[in-house]
């Protein structure tokens, strides 16, 4: 490609920004970051490129034909990059240019053009790729790789938190089969056989078990197994002095053993008599109200890396529903009415998510891409004004992100574990402020305790919903939250001076399907056993009130 032939700022840009919403779908980084890397090599009409990412782990992607001088310069600048990334951070301030390294190719004469990605101010990779012999690196084409290089670190960084929260919700998805498992028929072995098929999948293992003890002869009866050799080991004994399983059963205590033959534990009698080959193995107790029933084990990990703390604490609740479901079988019936509650609070979760995004981030990125056509009208005709166009496109793809980030903080409130509800708080009005109106005002009078996870989660939904409802609908100048601690309770409010509606009309669409919003929040409260208020006149404001009794605190560590 000749300079001549190197194509204008918004002929690069348009075709990438256009398939923007195209990679938003991605929920998996590796498979993005190919698919982003060939958008951005053919929106800048190069030959090849290779991206790399630094996010904890290392991830790189490469397309297209290179000589071996480019591989080795590539791999330099890439291999540097990741050991100061690796040691420390790098910023780089909104108000400076992202830096862009070039190198012409000896021999082959190829211009290779390198710029980093940017997550906000963080630099997390870079972006490389190869021109054509004789081409160059205009004003225009740079500032393409570069608004490539930032987007796809904003989105990057969006799809890892994204992969966090689908990995949270695989979980609830396992939980939620369980529960349909448990209270689908009354027949407990049927139940928990079925039960033993879910913990194999999930836990990607060869087979699962599950012992029960007799008291009478102090032996494990491996009642339901599932996978290899099941029918060699429905109702086989073995002594509780024996083996790992045996172990777990007389200390009551879990156990992860990723290589059986060294534990000295392990026993190899039931491995004799079935020819099972046994490598790996998770186990945890069954206990009822502190008594152990049995044990339920994973055997033979498919995958290399072995059983792990996540897989414990899937194993271990199942284990304890199937100690529930053996000790009761009316918690049938309860489990029924909570999942139903648990999809309609999911459906209307992810109808809201859908809403948001139509109405704040797609929306911004219809604007960037027509913004794109715009600018490649004004390269031809006003070229001048082009760079401040470019400037402005800038601010708007930085708000897009900002939106994302304060959905995916919605959706995972990571703050909320680790800072509790008040610093949870503090940081979702943080990332509200900025965006009015409305303004928002956070006041907490004094109250720092970490109440139960249970109560902090659910306060934390009401007040999201009651923020929400003041963002999108009450056209208010000023939302206020506050913190007041009361004699054994803590008072949150959430007040906006915006239109107001009618309360008892509210209701009444309600009672009919509608303001689906006020039956949430009135839900998680008597979750919680919390007091619920809401008061709104028209062209009044509206006024939330949640009561949370502080006797619901967090146990000490």
């Amino acid at each position: 490609m000749t300079p001549s032939a190197t194509p204008t700022s918004g002929q690069q840009a348009s075709p990438f920004l256009d398939t923007l919403a195209r990679l938003t779908s991605y929920r998996h980084t590796e498979p993005f970051l190919s698919a982003a890397l060939h958008e951005a090599v053919q929106a800048a009409h190069c030959q090849a490129g290779s991206l790399l990412l630094v996010t904890g782990s290392t991830r790189r992607v490469r397309e297209g034909e290179m000589s071996p001088e480019s591989v080795e310069q590539i791999s330099l600048w890439e291999q540097t990059l990741e050991e100061r990334l690796l040691s420390s951070s790098w910023r780089i301030a909104a108000d400076e240019s992202p830096p862009v390294y070039t190198h012409v190719v000896k021999g082959t004469e190829h211009l290779l053009v390198n710029t980093p990605l940017l997550r906000d101010d963080s630099v997390t990779g870079s972006l490389t790729v190869v021109l054509a012999p004789g081409d160059t690196l205009s004003l225009p084409r740079r500032q393409v790789l570069t608004s490539c290089a930032t987007t796809i670190g904003n989105l990057a960084d969006i799809i890892e938190q994204l992969t966090l929260t689908q990995h949270s919700l695989e979980q609830l998805t396992f939980l939620h089969q369980t529960s349909q498992a448990l209270t689908s028929t009354l027949d407990l072995r049927q139940v928990l056989d079925n039960t033993m098929e879910l913990a194999t999948k999930i836990l990607n293992a060869h087979a699962s078990t599950l012992m029960l003890i007799d008291g009478e002869t102090n032996e494990l009866v491996f009642d339901i197994p599932y996978g290899e050799k099941r029918e060699l080991l429905r109702s086989y004994r073995m002594s509780m002095d024996e083996g790992i399983a045996g172990w777990v059963a007389r200390q009551g205590e879990p156990a992860i053993v990723n290589d059986a033959a060294t534990d000295e534990r392990f026993s190899r009698g039931t491995d004799a008599r079935t020819g099972f080959l046994t490598q790996s193995v998770i186990c945890v107790p069954l206990q009822i109200k502190n008594r152990t029933i049995g044990v339920l084990e994973a055997l033979n990990k498919i995958s290399s890396e072995g059983f792990n703390d996540d897989d414990l604490r899937l194993l271990s609740t199942l284990a304890a529903q199937a100690a529930s479901a053996i000790e009761n079988a009316n918690l049938y019936r309860s489990l029924r009415e909570e999942r139903d509650k648990i999809i309609r609070v999911q459906e209307e979760a992810r109808r809201a998510l859908a809403r948001d995004l139509h109405d704040s981030t797609l929306q911004s990125l219809s604007s960037i891409s027509m913004g794109m056509d715009y600018v490649n009208q004004l390269l031809k005709h006003q070229p001048e004004a082009a760079a401040e166009e470019l400037g402005r496109l800038h601010e708007l793809v930085r708000h897009a992100s900002r939106e994302a980030r304060v959905l995916l903080f919605e959706l995972r409130p990571i703050a909320l574990e680790a800072q509790g509800l008040v610093g949870a708080l503090e940081t979702y009005v943080d990332q509200l402020r900025g965006e009015g109106p409305p303004v928002y005002h956070f006041l907490n009078d004094g109250f720092n305790e970490r109440l139960s996870p249970e109560v902090e989660a659910a306060a934390f939904i009401v007040v999201q919903e009651a923020v929400n409802n003041a963002r999108k609908h009450a056209s208010a100048d000023n939302v206020r939250l506050n913190l007041t601690p009361e004699e054994g309770s803590l008072l949150i409010t959430v007040e906006d001076d915006g239109r107001g509606f009618d309360l008892e009309t509210a209701r009444e669409n309600a009672r009919r399907g509608g303001h689906l919003g006020l039956v949430s929040m009135q839900e998680r409260a008597d979750l919680i056993e919390a007091q619920f208020d809401i008061h709104s006149r028209p062209g009044q404001g509206t006024s939330i009130a949640l009561r949370v009794p502080r006797g619901n605190r967090a146990p000490e560590p």
